[in-house]
């Protein structure tokens, strides 16, 4: 555990997010949708926030909540990256080689300018409405007959 407080700990995030002039307290407590007096409590009392408050501060402003209360640890939550493709398509079925061609339309989709984008995707729209079209005119032959 460090030397700091949890008031401690508290100015320093009142101070990087609402400012240490005049009024931070009050910004901070906007932030976080509390009162300006639950912001005093929890510094000047040394009143602990309620379980509802640290999910909100977690929530809200990316505070990890073990540094908050004991000091320990990154004062920030690690943002996990984003799933793979791979990963992300994981459980749907997909064989080796829809991945593999999902994931370039995604790369293509990324990575290309605008106007190839717009090409693909007329492309699919197309290729999407050829069977309903067929489907219409069969019946309408049908009808017809």
């Amino acid at each position: 555990m460090t030397d700091k407080s949890l008031s401690d700990r508290l100015l320093l995030l009142i101070d990087d997010f609402a400012g240490k002039e005049y009024g931070g307290k009050k910004r901070f407590a906007e932030m976080l949708g509390v009162t300006q007096a639950n912001i005093n409590n929890w510094i000047n009392l040394g009143s602990l926030p309620s379980s509802e408050h640290l999910a909100n501060i977690q929530k809200k402003l990316g505070v990890n909540i073990i540094w908050l209360l004991t000091g320990e640890g990154e004062m920030f939550v690690k943002k996990e990256s984003p799933p793979t493709v791979h990963e992300a398509l994981t459980g749907y079925g997909f064989n080796s080689e829809e991945r593999e061609y999902i994931d370039k339309l995604i790369t293509i989709f990324r990575t290309k300018d605008a106007g190839t984008k717009s090409a693909i995707m007329q492309n699919i729209n197309t290729f999407l409405k050829v069977p309903v079209e067929m489907k219409g005119k069969d019946t309408l032959k049908k009808k017809a007959g």
